[in-house]
């Protein structure tokens, strides 16, 4: 199926064929036409042979029932006839793509590599029509949803299908033509078709976590989607990062009736999980997992836990130096390091993240300082932290973009004699600073490695820190512009420091490359 459009004719029926006339005339000799105009202003149009099923309903009785009607270029038309009597309008019903019998239900096909036309169920009705000796112009309307993949290819290898999975590819067709998922049906996987970079499947509007698979090579890359509610006749799209270890995914949005020229809305985030708040008992549940998290004085609600949260498609790595995104916790005795793969070292630390895979988003030299208060992997209703949020609850950062140092007295936890936030205060107060260490890169082409430094008596004064991780960093949302962002793109997170000076440990605001792993503690959005 292909499309054509016709707008001038609407015009002619506001004037002509909504009024009952005084007399019809007998244009019962007359073949009924249907000349489409279709709610969608992309790509080509009907072609010829494409065939409709059209059913004529009168008070009286049907005068006709899936009347197969074809494309000739410019109308649909067939052998069914107008009946004679004019004293009454009737209702006409039609549909594509024609089936011997008026379909109840539409199953897509589970393999679209070579097109959606035969997936696209679209339909059209219209009331109180009377006979004409010429075309009844009828508005087509898409009841399916389209999903388009829109995909960067960063993998280096050839990209030879996406799959779209989970999705029930049945719905249920109505006395009005409309189509609601059948809840009967079992999930499919669904092949996409390709044209030019993006990738196009068609599948019934359904509120569904799908998940995306693309197979590259011998591999088979997935990631599972947010779950998202896809209505009738709209268009979603995915931005779909493929690099050779994985998927990265984030659904932008809708646009009305398939129209590419809509604007999308932001999706802050690319995967929703089950969550639920227990702010009264000062914890919440996040995929299953419960993270403690503290009311500040500033009326801010923060995680006192780190993020240990796995994205779909995603595993943890052991590698500092692959580039996974996502590490397991360790410990180091100053030279050599331990990695700890243990469920209580990450429930104790969490997890560390390099900015991508915290921010779920790709990051370029042209959109860093674009993703401030994302929300990212963090909960919904709660976000990676800006850097006003971290000096407005620890008192100091190093000198951000076009300005110099910054210390703020009136900090939560800001401490006059280390002009920034101590650390042992900090954890009486309930903040509970977890040693998380970090993975250092001081540039994009740098080899990622775990950050050896411990705590020693000769830079820490507190007993039972000595030995643990002395440079951590917990991921902030603010981009900060370095000398050169082809090299080293940065941003402002909160670090800790340990020497002779700040012995109880300080916490303040430094940078760090976006590709280093760092901890993740997300904050609660303003209400």
């Amino acid at each position: 199926m292909k499309k054509f459009i016709c707008l001038a004719a609407i015009a002619l029926l506001a004037a002509a064929c909504n009024k009952v006339p005084e007399k019809t005339p007998d244009y019962s000799e007359n073949a009924i036409a249907v000349q489409p105009v279709i709610t969608r202003a992309t790509e080509t149009n009907f072609e010829n042979g494409d065939a409709i099923g059209l059913t004529v309903t009168r008070a009286t009785g049907v005068h006709a029932d899936n009347a197969r009607l074809a494309f000739d270029g410019t109308a649909f038309k067939g052998d069914v006839k107008w009946y004679a009597e004019g004293a009454e309008g009737a209702t006409l019903a039609a549909y594509y793509p024609y089936a011997e019998t008026r379909p109840a239900t539409f199953t897509v096909a589970a393999d679209q590599s070579a097109g959606g036309a035969s997936s696209d169920f679209i339909s059209a009705v219209k009331e109180n029509v009377y006979p004409t000796p010429g075309e009844v112009t009828m508005v087509f309307k898409h009841r399916l949803a389209r999903l388009v993949l829109d995909v960067k290819n960063m993998s280096g290898s050839v990209i030879d299908a996406f799959t779209v999975k989970g999705a029930i590819p049945t719905a249920v067709i109505g006395a009005d033509l409309t189509a609601t998922v059948d809840g009967t049906a079992a999930p499919a996987d669904i092949k996409a078709w390709k044209n030019g970079d993006s990738w196009y499947v068609i599948l019934p509007a359904q509120t569904v976590s799908l998940t995306i698979a693309a197979t590259v090579g011998d591999k088979t890359l997935e990631q599972r989607l947010a779950e998202a509610a896809l209505t009738e006749g709209k268009q979603y799209t995915a931005h779909v990062i493929v690099n050779p270890e994985g998927l990265q995914v984030v659904l932008s949005g809708e646009i009305d009736n398939w129209d590419n020229g809509g604007e999308l809305s932001p999706y802050n985030g690319a995967q929703e999980v089950a969550f639920e708040e227990h702010l009264d008992e000062n914890y919440f549940l996040y995929d299953g997992e419960r993270y403690s998290v503290k009311k500040l004085s500033n009326n801010r609600w923060i995680m006192t836990q780190s993020m240990r949260f796995v994205p779909a498609g995603k595993t943890v790595s052991d590698n500092p130096a692959d580039g996974n995104g996502i590490w397991y916790p360790y410990s180091s005795d100053g030279t050599n390091i331990t990695v700890d793969k243990s469920e209580e070292a990450a429930a104790a630390r969490g997890y560390l993240y390099d900015h991508p895979t915290a921010f779920a988003a790709e990051i370029t030299a042209e959109n860093f300082k674009d993703f401030e208060g994302i929300q990212g992997i963090c909960p919904k209703g709660w976000h990676i932290p800006t850097l006003d949020e971290f000096v407005a609850i620890f008192g100091a950062s190093n000198s951000p973009d076009g300005s110099t140092a910054i210390v703020d007295e009136t900090a939560v936890y800001y401490d006059p004699d280390y002009k920034a936030a101590r650390i042992k205060t900090v954890n009486a107060n309930g903040f509970n600073f977890d040693f998380p260490g970090s993975i250092m890169r001081n540039t994009n082409t740098a080899t990622g490695k775990y950050q050896a430094t411990i705590a020693k008596s000769t830079t820490c004064s507190v007993a039972e820190w000595l030995g643990k991780n002395a440079v951590s960093y917990y991921i902030g949302s603010t981009g900060h512009t370095p000398a050169n962002t082809e090299t080293n793109r940065q941003f402002m997170s909160l670090m800790s420091t340990f020497t002779a000076a700040y012995g109880e440990g300080k916490l303040s605001v430094g940078y760090s490359n976006y590709l280093s792993g760092n901890a993740l503690r997300c904050i609660r959005n303003v209400e």
